[in-house]
């Protein structure tokens, strides 16, 4: 695996499926692929078999070499969000180069032992606390009586991970590494905002919405909605009784809606209030975790994912929503850098060893709270 000239990146999405392979040398990408997903193929195991074989045969043509492991970008409904904290006192010995590393695997130990049925994907340093004084970045003197580090955790389900690696297993490829693909995304943005206040980045997808709140580019809260921009497509067939691929055309051209002659007017304005109100409906649901609403009009709120495509239309300020909001377009080049830099700025925190030590019962606490 070792003289292999990319580094590859797949983002596993519900409607399409998209593939970056990065030169290692430069970090530039040099081939992609596209695969977009019909007639709801990712429900049927032996269509996703066959999407992954066709994807794998295709990158493997322009690389001009075999694929034999990627880094796989995926969202599951069925994520939790986990925050850990980890007190522990100065009379315990660690060096602090170390210090993090082992800090980090006592925190996973915990979350391994309290959510045997999940694996984590992402994990997160919110905060060091310094003698009950916080701290953004690990200071260089540990020299206190107690510290603590705050943990974020994105666990996926281990059966979801499975299905997954068996899926590419077949065709031979191993998945070094998952990435939530929501997530990645987001940060990806984020740093790309200069604001470094309170920020709500939206990713409205094809069947689930991601909401993730950041403060001073921390993760502050996260939620997960299993409605997208294909419920809408949903909606304007059932009412209408066509198919969700003409519902969805519909919906994908509402600029041109009034001049359908296969729409009566009645059907036309019914198709609008459709996409209206289940428009607004996401861009409310996705802001309820927060506490306080009224906090919204202090924060700047983005969206991005194909299904945020349906808010830039002439007919947009139809939609009632009492706060600002941006759009970001979004790419494949995006998509794919953003999983790239994550996975290097994980490995680049989280890349000190270190021989654990085992520590003795009653040196430190533990916290847990739960969001998903």
């Amino acid at each position: 695996m070792g003289d292999k000239n990319f580094n590859t990146f797949i983002d596993f999405g519900k409607n399409e499926i998209r593939a970056c392979s990065f030169n290692k040398e430069t970090e530039k990408i040099e081939n992609q692929f596209e695969l977009t997903i019909k007639n709801n193929q990712s429900k049927d195991l032996l269509s996703e078999e066959e999407l992954v074989e066709d994807l794998i045969f295709n990158l493997e043509k322009k690389n001009g070499e075999y694929l034999d492991e990627i880094s796989l970008m995926v969202d599951s409904s069925d994520i939790l969000f986990i925050s850990l904290s980890i007190y522990k006192k100065n009379d315990e010995k660690i060096l602090n180069d170390n210090f993090l590393k082992y800090i980090t695997d006592e925190a996973k130990y915990e979350i391994n032992k309290n959510y045997p049925k999940y694996e984590i994907v992402h994990s997160i340093i919110k905060n060091f606390y310094i003698d009950e004084k916080k701290f953004s970045e690990l200071p260089k003197n540990l020299g206190h009586n107690k510290f603590a580090v705050e943990f974020n955790f994105f666990v996926y389900p281990k059966l979801f991970l499975e299905n997954l690696r068996e899926i590419f297993a077949r065709q031979n490829v191993i998945i070094k590494k998952f990435i939530f693909s929501s997530y990645s995304k987001s940060i990806f943005y984020l740093n790309k905002i200069s604001d470094h206040g309170k920020v709500i980045l939206v990713d409205i997808g094809f069947e689930k919405t991601s909401a993730f709140l950041f403060e001073d580019r921390k993760i502050q809260q996260f939620n997960i909605l299993p409605i997208g921009g294909n419920h809408i497509s949903k909606d304007i067939s059932k009412i209408l009784k066509i198919k969700i691929s003409k519902a969805n055309e519909l919906k994908l051209n509402i600029n041109n809606i009034d001049n359908n002659k296969d729409l009566t007017q009645d059907e036309i304005e019914l198709v609008k209030k459709i996409i209206f109100s289940r428009t607004e409906e996401l861009l409310e649901k996705s802001t309820l975790f927060l506490k306080n609403n009224n906090n919204l009009k202090k924060i700047k709120l983005f969206f991005f994912g194909n299904g945020s495509k349906i808010l830039d239309n002439k007919f947009k300020s139809n939609i009632i929503f009492n706060y600002d909001i941006d759009l970001l377009d979004e790419d494949y080049i995006d998509i794919c850098l953003s999983g790239l830099s994550l996975a290097g700025s994980e490995e680049k925190t989280f890349s000190n060893e270190v021989i654990l030590k085992k520590a003795e019962k009653g040196l430190f606490e533990k916290f847990f709270n739960l969001f998903g």
